[in-house]
């Protein structure tokens, strides 16, 4: 394929609702998308920042600027080197080497990706290698229920009824001084939900007070998948410190950041269920190879996701179907949460199916690009 130009457009979408999890409050998401042009066709990209980047993640307006920049400047100068051809998906992530490139890298992965499976008649999860009966049935759905505005009780559990009845798996936020009792109320609501929690990282190994992670061990008995990212994402040693002091399963997020963190957390026995974002691991490619790292060292994942439209939904969709991903992703309908649907997201009954045309999934319906070259 030879790169004929390269378009990027923005759309600032409004939540329906506030999501108020323990690292901020989130109103809005801005998305950008990378549209690139070929002899052979289009291929679109989805950038997974949000407003106001995490722990270990740029905010949207500083991936927005790379993007705009060494993210196209990258694509067009391999391209040049090649007698003007498109790199291959698989060489994308070469281009962009430091770990704060990872989303840029993931944003121009998926847009070559698409264009090449587009151009094939392929679909992602064919690409993948994912089984012709896993597509066809569909994969579980996993949502997210946030801390309430009010943090009442029964607003959490008419929060979490809500959710459950489209999904197969609830993961709520807590923080310090919103953890157990919480839990444990949906759990009464809900004794056969499949529940985890996720902290963000807010407690403190031995801190002695509220924030200290050894009150976690209160929600031992509840029956819950995980405690996602109880202590801050950079010791890795606290966290398997803190995964020998709780009976519940410990999740990393934040901490895995690039497979030789996950490679270390594994080793450190620091990560008992992994959370995989493809826009840590530089794209969709980086994070089947994850899995499979996870699957080797038999400890449990799933797809995590950054609010996303439905097009990168569908890229999640079709990678939690290989056998690495055992528990269900954070695959819920972004129209749920979403004031603006661009893509159609098919998910239906608690369970959605990957993307059965050419491609990620069908071209996202936006405006004029912000910014084009050729």
């Amino acid at each position: 394929m030879r790169l004929e130009a390269v378009e990027l457009f923005r759309l600032d979408v409004a939540f329906r609702r506030p999501v108020v999890t323990a690292s901020g409050t989130h109103r809005e998401r801005p998305v950008a998308f990378l549209r690139i042009l070929t002899d052979a066709g289009e291929g679109w990209g989805e950038c997974p920042a949000i407003a106001g980047g995490t722990a270990v993640d740029r905010p949207f307006e500083a991936v927005w600027d790379a993007l705009a920049s060494t993210g196209v400047e990258r694509l067009r100068a391999a391209a040049a080197a090649r007698g003007g051809a498109v790199p291959p998906a698989a060489q994308v992530g070469t281009l962009y080497g430091a770990a704060d490139d990872a989303p840029v890298a993931a944003t121009v992965e998926m847009a070559v990706l698409d264009a090449e499976l587009r151009a094939r008649g392929e679909p992602l999860w064919r690409r993948l290698g994912v089984e012709p009966s896993v597509a066809e049935a569909g994969l579980p759905v996993g949502s997210l229920v946030g801390i309430p505005a009010d943090r009442g009780l029964d607003t959490l559990v008419d929060a979490v009824a809500a959710a459950s009845a489209t999904s197969a798996r609830v993961r709520l936020k807590i923080e310090p001084g919103w953890d157990v009792e919480p839990a444990w109320v949906v759990r009464r609501a809900f004794p056969t939900l499949a529940l985890q929690v996720d902290a963000n990282g807010s407690y403190r190994l031995g801190s002695g007070g509220p924030d200290d992670v050894r009150l976690l061990a209160g929600l031992d008995g509840a029956g819950l998948t995980c405690i996602e990212q109880p202590l801050p994402p950079a010791d890795l040693t606290a966290l398997a410190a803190a995964a020998a002091v709780l009976e519940t399963p410990v999740c990393l997020d934040e901490s895995l950041t690039s497979l030789r963190r996950l490679r270390d957390a594994l080793r450190y026995g620091a990560c008992e269920v992994a959370c995989i974002k493809p826009a840590r691991f530089g794209g969709v490619l980086g994070a089947a190879r994850a899995q499979q790292l996870c699957a080797d060292a038999e400890v449990p994942a799933f797809v995590g996701g950054f609010f996303e439209t439905g097009f990168a939904r569908l890229a999640n969709a079709a990678l939690a179907g290989l056998p690495g991903f055992t528990l269900p992703g954070d695959l819920s309908d972004p129209a749920g949460y979403l004031e603006d649907a661009p893509v159609a997201y098919p998910s239906d009954g608690g369970r959605v199916a990957p993307y059965a045309g050419p491609g990620i999934g069908p071209p996202p319906r936006l405006g004029p690009p912000a910014r084009r070259w050729t």
